[in-house]
């Protein structure tokens, strides 16, 4: 180690570089003069170390990247896995090195090699593509395709078959299924109630709700009717006064003799004091094999459930929430000492910091913000993301991917006690994971800059 002539402390040695070899690209993991099976020999022992001090949870996101490669689909844009490509060096006698391609060069690259000669790395989420793992493979592509026709000739297209009759809308389905044969008097409010309800057609009724109302035949004249007072009631009553609509008129009131039930799974709700009511998804008829309990915020996503035909396991009703990014929970029971919580100033918080005016965010700092938002993807906890939906939901898949959501919902993360959400449900403490302020802040690219002693989002 050389010293320094100024006596300060001594400056480390250069990585040693063999010029019989390329040298390896910065951030590649390839050491001078490795070639491919070395370097495959080095990780394999390397991974084995890390398996053995992975957690249960990193150990199911491993595993559920790796079922995912299994496909060898090819990396989109919003994926996160790196690829690399093993180049050879004409100059150095086609000596391999591994080189990281961009994203835009992955589409085209990735049918040149087949899967046996493409590699994925499931605990540092990278592609290998080398020809060297199976020298005889055929690649994806097809040169010869690409060029030349060679498919057979399309046949004569065949008559189309005969329109199918049409079906009831969305909204008149709802009404035939949920309404049922039988309808009830409705009961007038008040004058402004008695004339709007006189002069609709039901037509215009249809309209309101966002309905073309081309179905009207198939609902009776009694129906039809119910369901225009409904409406007529949401008109003309002030909002303080429309808990006295009459139960038989609407399918979420208590004691409705109209039907909302599911064979599968039963909702039940919870007031929590301070909250808003919690909505309960539970199985009817078996036990529930998640661990969990699906608790979602609103009336709305709990008839969603009961109307559709999702069955009676929780994780696939879960599952199809998540694809549509609709906000829920997956409350988790577990008895633990009041110190197991801890302040959230023990967490590594993630944040894009504070400034002073004047800032202006440029391209560098928005490509700085995707790296840290995608880095704090990576977290166990940022699962939490996901269960929000909206625009967390969408900025979450961004980083992360459609194929990881069925891995979200193994059940909550080492950080859930700790900082996560506590609540308690009939008596019993549950958590889940949560994102604080800043971190929802930070996910949406907040910057904060002072305008005066406190600072502003930007």
């Amino acid at each position: 180690m050389a010293a320094p002539l100024d006596g300060g402390p001594p400056a480390p040695e250069a990585p040693q570089v063999d010029p019989r070899f390329p040298v390896p690209e910065r951030l590649s993991g390839q050491k001078s003069g490795e070639d491919w099976k070395a370097f495959f020999a080095r990780r394999l022992e390397e991974n084995k170390k890390k398996q053995a001090k992975e957690s249960p949870a990193q150990r199911q996101s491993r595993e559920s990247r790796e079922q995912a490669a299994k496909s060898h689909n090819i990396p989109g844009k919003s994926s996160t896995a790196t690829v690399f490509e093993w180049q050879p060096q004409h100059e150095y006698g086609d000596f391999l090195l591994r080189i990281r391609l961009i994203k835009a060069e992955v589409p085209s690259t990735w049918g040149n090699y087949s899967n046996s000669t493409r590699l994925y790395d499931s605990f540092r989420n990278e592609w290998d593509l080398c020809d060297q793992l199976d020298p005889t493979s055929t690649p994806d592509g097809d040169w010869e395709e690409d060029f030349f026709d060679v498919s057979d000739p399309i046949p004569d297209p065949l008559p189309p078959p005969p329109p199918a009759p049409p079906s009831l809308s969305s909204f008149l389905q709802d009404i035939r299924n949920y309404f049922g044969p039988s309808t009830t008097r409705s009961i007038g409010g008040s004058t402004a109630f008695d004339s709007w309800v006189d002069k609709q057609k039901f037509s215009h009724v249809c309209n309101i709700v966002g309905d073309s109302g081309k179905d009207v035949d198939s609902i009776s004249d009694m129906q039809q009717h119910v369901i225009t007072c409904f409406v007529g009631y949401l008109v003309t009553l002030p909002a303080t006064q429309l808990s006295e609509i009459p139960s038989d008129h609407w399918d979420l009131a208590p004691g409705t003799p109209l039907s909302t039930s599911n064979a599968f799974i039963r909702v039940s709700y919870l007031d929590i004091p301070g909250q808003e009511r919690l909505y309960i998804i539970q199985p009817s008829q078996s036990r529930s094999l998640v661990p969990w309990k699906l608790v979602v915020p609103d009336a709305a996503t709990a008839v969603m459930c009961l109307r559709r035909d999702w069955g009676s396991d929780i994780s696939t009703i879960a599952l199809e929430l998540l694809k549509k990014g609709i906000t829920f929970k997956t409350l988790q029971p577990m008895a633990v000492p009041p110190s197991a919580r801890r302040p959230l100033s023990e967490l590594r918080t993630y944040s894009l910091g504070y400034f002073r005016p004047p800032f202006k965010a440029v391209y560098a700092d928005y490509i700085t913000y995707e790296q840290y938002r995608h880095e704090f993807m990576k977290e166990d906890r940022a699962r939490a993301a996901l269960l929000r939906g909206g625009i967390l939901w969408r900025l979450a898949l961004h980083s992360l991917g459609f194929d990881i959501l069925p891995s979200v919902l193994i059940g909550i993360s080492q950080d859930a006690v700790p900082f996560g959400q506590m609540l308690s449900l009939n008596g019993e403490t549950h958590f889940d994971d949560d994102l604080s302020e800043e971190e929802v802040d930070f996910i949406c690219g907040t910057y904060y800059v002072y305008t005066s002693k406190f600072p502003y989002p930007y």
